[in-house]
């Protein structure tokens, strides 16, 4: 855990103290990562400039050095809470004003969901001045400010430590889709994470090459492939690019949103014969594709000179004809791409994300967490299940459904809500609390993996599909299965 720390007594323990026991000292403040020397010498003149101004010991108190966001990644170098305002203090050896306004924008996009008034400052040191954001009702710009300014700011502030500075943070609230959050999305009122960042970055000078080229991005739930994939196209489209997206499944209202009122080009792969006139295509949730499909895809891009993204999660397929089309092994045996794997689970929180694994794998099991945010329900029949899902509905929950037979009727539609959304419709998709439902088809097998009886769509896979669309509070609702019940509980308090 992060504690606050004295930047006199941080400065003094560097120059004091040898190198392993002033490890100890900033692991002791939970500081993991280490300190550089010409860190810590900007850090000395911040403190020195802020001195000069008053020789006032008491602003150097009570600072969280080199904090960053769990899960998210986002760092701030100096941070300092009240119970009024949060002060946040970015230290340069040198910069620009575009980049230190550009950062101290998006340190205000992060900080903004803590719900209290902000003073955003940068301390360049090799002019050894000082600039804040400035925020009206008209403008934001950054402009220099004195040291007196900080420091009259800083002894007003009613400061306090946080018990835990983490549990200020949610991850989930820095994670707008593309589907669930349109409006937001467009308006550009997200930021991407570093790992994002840098696959944006390398995918984007890909898109300007001459000739085909095809990219591949791969990721898990939560590690924010979608917003990944759609921002891109949205920067190609503003470089002037024709962007096509072939969604893979069911179109949703988001995606509908994007066509009909940012004239966004988004079709399901049955629905494109001719590729003539496009620059880019990308098949977003590529995984589900049948084969004849990326061989139409892969020819017309190889034939008109054109770029390709490839947008998918292996794991996320939902019938077992599709595990076996292995459209992952074709575009990685098949085709010259370039490869980019999101690793940073950055949606689910880690509660939910570990009740999941173990769920799935009788064998994983992770002692000492909690669960507040996972719930538990149990039924003998499936009227009583409905009527509860019904009710869970009426409240706000999004209960999607095993997604209906077109031409049989399988055992789970007995238990199905009135809700239009299915597994098949919540591809990409979050939501803030989920439902998901355990019936008697599922058991554990001998490998430890859960296991449902069922033919054309795999019920497991549809599970996975639901339960990893949640971003903050996961219902599990058991009908007439003791054992599913046994290990949920088995989870929940081990």
């Amino acid at each position: 855990m992060m504690r606050s720390i004295n930047i006199l007594s941080l400065i003094q323990a560097h120059e004091t103290l040898d190198t392993s026991l002033f490890k100890n000292f900033l692991s002791c403040h939970g500081i993991k990562s280490a300190i550089k020397d010409y860190e810590l010498d900007c850090v000395k003149s911040f403190m020195h400039a802020l001195l000069n101004a008053y020789d006032d010991v008491s602003v150097l108190d009570n600072y969280y050095i080199g904090y960053s966001i769990p899960q998210i990644g986002k760092e701030f170098d100096l941070l300092r809470f009240g119970t009024d305002c949060i002060i946040n203090i970015e230290l340069k050896t040198e910069s620009s004003l575009e980049k230190i306004s550009r950062q101290q924008q998006r340190n205000r996009y992060y900080l903004s969901f803590l719900g209290k008034p902000l003073h955003i400052y940068t301390y360049v040191q090799k002019e050894d001045r000082l600039y804040k954001l400035m925020i009206s009702n008209i403008s934001i710009s950054t402009l220099e400010v004195s040291f007196v300014e900080l420091y009259n700011r800083l002894t007003s502030q009613d400061d306090y430590e946080p018990h835990c500075i983490d549990d200020m943070f949610d991850p989930s609230d820095y994670l707008v889709s593309p589907f669930n959050s349109t409006e937001r999305f467009m308006s550009g009122e997200y930021f991407l994470t570093v790992q994002q960042e840098n696959i944006c970055n390398r995918a984007d000078k890909i898109l300007e090459e001459l000739g085909a080229r095809f990219i591949s991005i791969t990721g898990g739930a939560g590690t924010g492939k979608t917003l990944l994939t759609y921002h891109i196209a949205k920067n190609a489209m503003a470089r002037g690019h024709k962007v096509l997206i072939l969604h893979c499944a069911q179109l949703n209202k988001g995606q509908r949103i994007l066509m009909d009122e940012y004239d966004w080009d988004i079709q399901m792969p049955r629905h494109v014969n001719n590729f003539t006139g496009y620059d880019i295509i990308i098949v977003d949730e590529a995984q589900r594709m049948y084969p004849i499909q990326f061989q139409q895809i892969t020819d017309a891009v190889k034939s008109l000179g054109i770029k390709c993204i490839f947008s998918y999660d292996d794991l996320q397929y939902l019938s077992v004809a599709e595990k076996r089309y292995d459209i992952k092994g074709k575009i990685e045996s098949e085709l010259s791409c370039h490869h980019y794997r999101l690793t940073d689970k950055i949606r689910t929180n880690k509660e939910i994300a570990y009740f999941i694994t173990q769920l799935f794998d009788k064998n994983r099991n992770i002692p000492g967490l909690k669960y507040p945010n996972v719930s538990l329900l149990y039924c003998r029949d499936y009227a009583s299940a409905k009527k509860i899902l019904n009710d869970l509905t009426a409240k706000g929950w999004s209960v999607p459904n095993y997604t209906p037979g077109t031409r049989s009727t399988f055992q789970y539609e007995k238990y199905c809500t009135d809700n239009t959304d299915c597994a098949h419709s919540v591809i990409g998709q979050e939501f803030d609390r989920v439902v998901s439902v355990l019936d008697a088809c599922f058991h554990y097998g001998q490998d430890g993996k859960i296991y449902a009886d069922n033919a054309y769509y795999s019920q497991r896979q549809m599970l996975y599909q639901i339960i990893t669309r949640t971003r903050k509070k996961l219902c599990i609702l058991i009908i007439n299965n003791p054992l599913m019940m046994n290990r949920c509980i088995d989870i929940l308090n081990r």
